[in-house]
């Protein structure tokens, strides 16, 4: 099964949420508090997300976090690529040749054309686009 780890969803849901309040400033309680994320997750995640550039921080007893660009130039691509690591697939779409058949592999080429087609729909998908979904709880007690 392929899929993104717990930690990155976390990390795209708090995104998500900072991206529809784009110029405020966020403390980690207040993220933390908001998303219902637990607060040392979201300090590990706002923290790598900075390291990735894609959150400013600001030190201080008014600092906090906010995005480093506006929510229509980051997309879930930088997401995932900024929490995981390189989207791939299976190891040959990373460019690494470990595999002892490679020379003979007929699906090498199969994969890569899936795993690039998996990339550009996550680089289609911007944080904006996320930011204008309403939370799944609104949705399960139709209050839309």
């Amino acid at each position: 099964m392929v899929r993104i780890s717990k930690l990155t969803d976390y990390g795209v849901m708090i995104m998500a949420f900072m991206a529809g309040h784009p110029a405020k400033l966020f403390q980690a309680r207040e993220i933390a508090q908001r998303t219902t994320v637990a607060q040392p997750t979201v300090a590990k995640l706002l923290k790598k997300l900075t390291k990735n550039h894609l959150l400013i921080s600001q030190r201080g007893t008014h600092g906090g976090y906010h995005l480093a660009c506006d929510p229509e130039k980051i997309s879930v691509a930088d997401l995932v690529d900024a929490l995981e690591g390189p989207i791939a697939i299976t190891e040959c779409s990373l460019g690494h040749d470990y595999c002892p058949t490679a020379t003979h592999c007929s699906v090498k080429s199969p994969w890569l054309r899936i795993n690039h087609t998996i990339t550009n729909a996550l680089q289609a998908i911007k944080l904006s686009d996320l930011s204008s979904t309403p939370p799944l709880t609104e949705v399960m007690h139709g209050k839309l």
